[in-house]
């Protein structure tokens, strides 16, 4: 009877290091996964600042009233006057000071060329596009924006 109650001990021993090997792989793990860092997601609200200030740059010169009569817009006479870099230039210039931004043009079936001040973005950014029909060319109009010194 004496040899049982010493194996019960030696299983009862085993047992509770075993409970406190388990408690300290919890506490262990839930300690680094509070320690994680995960970024915040970035607010819709400043996807909607950019896309709105990208927009009035853009509608800076669509909306603008031609100096030659036979254009639709400013926008559309400068790009068929081939004056690519002020297209590009009067929008970044149309851009508030804390939005930074670059501009590319394409004619037709061509690749996208940047024009006007061409900068890096800083953290996130946003690209509008928009086709502009005239006489018989078709432009593409991208205008990159993103926050000055990269903030969301």
């Amino acid at each position: 009877m004496r040899r049982r109650l010493e194996d019960g001990d030696a299983a009862g021993q085993v047992h509770i290091l075993e409970m406190v090997t388990l408690f300290w792989l919890f506490f262990m793990t839930a300690t680094f996964i509070l320690q994680l860092k995960v970024p915040d997601p970035t607010s819709p609200a400043s996807d909607g600042i950019l896309d709105l200030a990208a927009e009035d740059a853009y509608n800076s010169l669509a909306g603008a009233a031609p100096e030659d009569t036979n254009y639709s817009s400013r926008l559309s006479e400068l790009l068929a006057t081939e004056e690519a870099d002020m297209v590009c230039q009067n929008m970044l210039d149309a851009l508030r000071s804390s939005i930074r931004g670059n501009c590319w043009l394409a004619i037709d079936s061509g690749s996208l060329e940047p024009y006007g001040s061409v900068s890096k973005p800083e953290g996130r950014s946003l690209t509008i596009h928009h086709l502009v029909h005239e006489n018989t060319n078709s432009w593409t109009v991208s205008l990159q924006v993103w926050h000055t010194g990269g903030s969301s």
